[in-house]
């Protein structure tokens, strides 16, 4: 909770708070598929590019750091339990994250 806490302050106008403070990673992701589901990619400097300030020539930081800030600024919060929703499981079909195998388990692999 106190990740949004510092995330609605900054959002607020307390942009001394730094934004590691209630982000994990320095990366904007995309579908791989044209859908919400699917594996998810970094997106290139292009679409960066591209996507957040088109053919601007006046905006001097065109990175993906300036484009989480206005990710940040203009989007929308959506708060949610994690640990509790089965979400942290990226794909449940896969084994729920054992990525061992059944036989080496047991040592039977040799």
């Amino acid at each position: 909770m106190l990740i949004v806490l510092q995330y609605e302050a900054w959002k607020g106008g307390a942009k001394d708070i730094a934004l590691s403070r209630f982000l994990g990673i320095f990366s904007i992701f995309k579908s791989a598929t044209s859908g919400h589901t699917g594996s998810l990619g970094a997106i290139s400097k292009q679409e960066v590019e591209n996507v957040f300030f088109g053919d601007d020539k006046n905006v001097k930081d065109k990175s993906v750091e300036a484009a989480i800030v206005i990710i940040l600024e203009n989007g929308k919060l959506h708060k949610g339990d994690l640990a509790h929703s089965n979400k942290l499981n990226k794909n449940p079909s896969r084994g729920l994250g054992d990525t061992r195998a059944p036989g080496a388990a047991q040592g039977s692999h040799r």
